[in-house]
Order: C-alpha cells, then structure tokens, then sequence
C-alpha cells in the first residue's frame, strides 16, 4: 500500500461551525490505483488532501493519527523533508489554478523553479523539460507559453500548467483537488481523459477530490464519501454507486443532474422577447491572437415566450454571456434588435431604457463578485426598489415575502455576504433581482461552481421562482445536463453563432450538429448514473 492514512484526526480552531476539520478518517491508496473522496464543500476532503501535503491551514491542527508514505509517518516528517517530499514523491494540482500559480511570473519560470529547487540541472535544460512536459500534457507552442503569463491563458490550459508543473518531478502520489469544478463540460472531460492517461502511462496513484459522482463514474477505482469530516462508506466504485448504503451516498448520486429531459409545464404565453440579427464585435490582441475585430455574437436571432425557459448551451468564449448582456443592454449591440414587448431596447437611449430595466433582471455567475461586501443583505437586495422611489415600508415586506420565497429568513437582512454559503449567496442574488417584480429572468451560468446538491436545489428554485411569478427565463450554462432540468427550448452557440436549436427533449435524442454531440458525449458519467 502506497499510502495509507489511519485515524487521522484535525480540530478546527475554536468558535468554528464543528470541533474536528477531519474526524478519525481511515483510507488507503494502493500502488497505480485511482481513488475518489467525493463529498459536498464543507466535507472534510481537501483538509484531508493538504494533511498529507503537510498543507493545511493555521488553526487546524492533527491531534490523532498517521499518515503512512511507504512505511513512513509524513506527519513525523520534519518541515524540511516535507518539503522534499513535495514535488518529488507528493504533488497536488490545485482547484484554482489563478491562485496557485503567480500572476507576475511566467509560467516557464514558475515550471523551471520547482524542478530546479530538486534537481542539479542548468536552466537550459529545465527550460526543455518544461516545453516537453507541456507538449505531453496537450499545449500547443509550448515554447510561446513559456513567456505567457496566467491570465493570458484560458481555464483550461491553466488547468494543464498545473498538471505539468506536478507532473515535473514524476510523483509516485498525485492529489487533484477539484481540477475541473468550473470548467466546460468538453475541457472537462480532455482534463479528466488527460490525468486517466497520464496515470496509466506512469503508474502513478490518484488522490482525486471531486462533488460529482459523475466524475467519480468516470475515474475512480474506489471511492469513499466523506461529510462534516466523517468518511461514511467507501469501497469499490461499481459497488457504491449500484448498490449505495448510505442515504447521503444516494442523495449525492440523486442530485447529480441525469440530462433526462424532465417534463416541464407547457410555456402559453406569446412572445416577450424577440432578438433579431444581434451582433457584437470587439477589438481585442494579445499573447495567442492576433490584433483586430473580433466578432463574439454573430447576427443572433431568438424568440423567448412568457412563462417559458429559454437554455443557452456553449462552452467559454462561444458568446453566450456577450449575448446575454446585449439583451440586458449591458454592452451595446454593434447592429440587430432586441424587441422587449414589441419596443426595440437595442436603440433606446438611457433615459428610455430606465423604466423598463426593472422588467429585466440578471442574476450573476459570480456570488463573490456581485454582492457588496461592505452591505447588509437588507440594503443589498432592497436598493433596486428603493432607487425607483418605492415606499420603505413596503420594500421591507416585500423583502420578506422574496426571502421567503428564496428559502432565506428574515434574520438574513442583518447579515453580510461572507456569513453565508455559495448556495445561500445565490439564493441572494436571485431574491435581489425578483425584489423589482421583473417579466424576464437572464440567469447567467447561476449553478456552475456550486456543489451537486445545493446545484439541484437552485435548479429547483428557480424553476418554482418561474412558475409562481411566469417569468421568462434566459438560462446561461455550459452544461447540457443543467439545461435539460430546466429549460424547454435549448439554443447551442458556438463562436458566437447559434448551431441548432429546439425543444431540449429534440437535442438530446436527435442533436443535428457534431458540436451539440460532442457537448452531449462529455457528460461525466454519462450511460452510469
């Protein structure tokens, strides 16, 4: 057994959510073999990972246990023979790749450092290895990357760096924590394809870390599922997922989205919302394109009806968001029209468009970014009503009422953005947007980070949000599996033209374009769950 970790326990500094990060957890890793710890945030999975990394945070202490590398106790390991250990027979690749790798240093440095710092090896020919590590890991012109900074680098290729880069001293144990939670569904399948091959080819063993049982479906040799730092079962992954002992092991497999085609309640209303050949261009250079127009929506046409869901399906960069923000007019459209009940917004002038905003509502990817970290939940979600001159009183009421409807209470009010969880935070941005009462509902990739669970529970929401209120919705996502629980029309973009579109039930069984297929073909765990 290459690693095996007995009893290990860690507390969590005083005043936090529970006493122990990690609760007397018990795991082996057998030579070339792929484990899974699948569990929701909160779980205890990471903190597990980075003890064996000798990682974890300040206040979280091992009180109890052993971590066993080849016979040795890591947790007897010395500072300084941890940090041999790492990179050479220990490496991680990180769910952020923006924060683990330094915005002000170029990748090729940052690569060639860590094999330097553990080899006798001039920097000439560290600078080779790297370029051949990142060809094997699927960069194109490596040696241009070499140059590249971390934000001149799509998600995706990040990802890959970070694979390099703890591939580069060939570890006998390599630990991926979430590699792949935000990415595209197709970026997703070629990183999980690439760490499976990667695998086989070098024998090595797999700590892999993950929310989603369909990720598990795909890697995993084994899986144990861990909450509020427990392991509740573990065991062979056909065995776990046919025959699943643990009600919380059968929620999480339940929650993951199955792309089925859910039945939905037929949309009568007419016509709310009509683009016409909408396009928009915009000038942009840099490190892998050349200086020019760059045209990211494409003469877009669509129709979105009263009370219905209206899915928009691409990966990153296929002018989804772009379009979205058209619409919303965030961003002025180059040429088109966007009818908002027969009144072309596309040409208003802002004093024109005020009055109608409050009818459309955006509800943001980012719950971080788009919440005021200095206010209240109160002022947060009450300033659109406030700002359009609406009694106080009856703001307030209202707010009750949405926070209700949200599955929030009114204690929320007194609250900041940082006391809340990710799922809780979108529920948030979702009941400041219905605070205005809107017809129309652009909910711009509102589930892509959160865990399976509380995805479904969003999912849900605005689905009943939509029924109750007969929104229409604009569903942003880059997952076919999303869409199909909630939307009865899906349009696929790609470089900002629209593929195909249909009713959701048409595109999975019959998709017409190859790209509509290759998004179907990348569902993790796809013929499994």
């Amino acid at each position: 057994m290459l690693v095996s970790i007995q009893g290990l326990t860690a507390a969590l500094p005083p005043g936090a959510d529970r006493p122990l990060a990690i609760d007397d957890v018990s795991l082996d890793i057998a030579a070339n073999e792929i484990v899974c710890i699948v569990g929701e945030s909160g779980s205890g999975k990471s903190m597990t990972a980075h003890a064996v990394m000798g990682l974890l945070p300040r206040g979280v202490a091992v009180t109890g246990g052993r971590i066993l590398f080849d016979g040795a106790d890591l947790l007897q390991d010395s500072p300084e023979a941890m940090r041999k250990r790492r990179g050479r027979d220990i490496a991680m690749i990180f769910q952020d790749p923006m924060t683990a790798l330094n915005p002000v240093v170029a990748i090729g440095r940052q690569v060639t450092e860590q094999i330097r710092a553990h080899r006798a090896i001039s920097e000439r020919e560290a600078r080779q290895q790297v370029v051949d590590l990142l060809s094997q890991v699927g960069l194109n012109d490596a040696v241009v990357l070499l140059s590249a900074y971390p934000h001149q680098l799509s998600g995706g290729q990040r990802q890959r760096v970070m694979i390099a880069m703890a591939l580069s001293l060939s570890p006998r144990l390599l630990i991926a924590d979430e590699p792949t939670t935000a990415l595209d569904v197709t970026t997703q399948a070629q990183i999980l394809k690439l760490i499976k091959k990667i695998q086989t080819e070098r024998q090595m063993s797999v700590l892999f870390i993950t929310h989603d049982f369909g990720v598990v479906a795909d890697m995993a040799d084994r899986v144990a599922v861990m909450r509020l730092g427990q392991v509740l079962e573990n065991g062979v992954v056909a065995q776990i997922l046919e025959r699943p002992a643990h009600s919380y092991t059968r929620a999480l497999i339940a929650a993951v989205p199955k792309g089925a085609c859910a039945p939905l309640d037929s949309a009568e209303g007419g016509p709310l919302v009509e683009v016409r050949g909408l396009s928009k261009t915009f000038r942009r250079g840099g490190l892998f394109s050349s200086r020019g127009a760059v045209t990211v929506v494409d003469d877009v046409s669509l129709t979105l009806n009263r009370g219905e869901t209206l899915g928009i399906v691409g990966e990153s960069g296929s002018g989804k968001s772009t379009l979205a923000r058209c619409v919303i007019r965030l961003l002025e459209p180059d040429s088109g029209a966007v009818l908002f009940d027969g009144a072309d917004i596309a040409k208003m002038k802002s004093g024109q468009l005020r009055p109608l905003r409050r009818r459309i509502q955006m509800v943001f990817q980012d719950h971080h970014s788009s919440l005021n970290p200095r206010q209240r939940i109160g002022d947060i979600i009450t300033a659109g009503p406030r700002a359009y001159g609406e009694n106080k009183a009856a703001v307030l009421a209202r707010a009750a009422d949405i926070l209700g409807l949200v599955g929030l209470n009114l204690e929320s009010l007194d609250r900041f953005p940082h006391e809340f969880s990710g799922g809780q935070r979108q529920r948030i941005g979702l009941a400041r947007a219905l605070m205005l009462r809107p017809d129309v509902l652009i909910a711009d990739e509102p589930v892509s980070a959160l865990d399976v669970t509380v995805q479904a529970q969003v999912l849900k929401l605005l689905d009943d949000v939509r029924r109750k209120m007969n929104l229409a919705m604009l569903f942003i996502t880059h997952d076919m599996r999303v869409a199909a629980e909630v939307c009865h029309r899906v349009m696929v973009m790609r470089n900002g033209k629209v593929l195909e579109s249909g009713p959701t039930h048409t595109l999975f069984s019959a998709p017409a374009s190859d790209y509509t297929k290759s998004l179907l073909a990348a569902i993790p765990g796809r013929g499994r769950l």
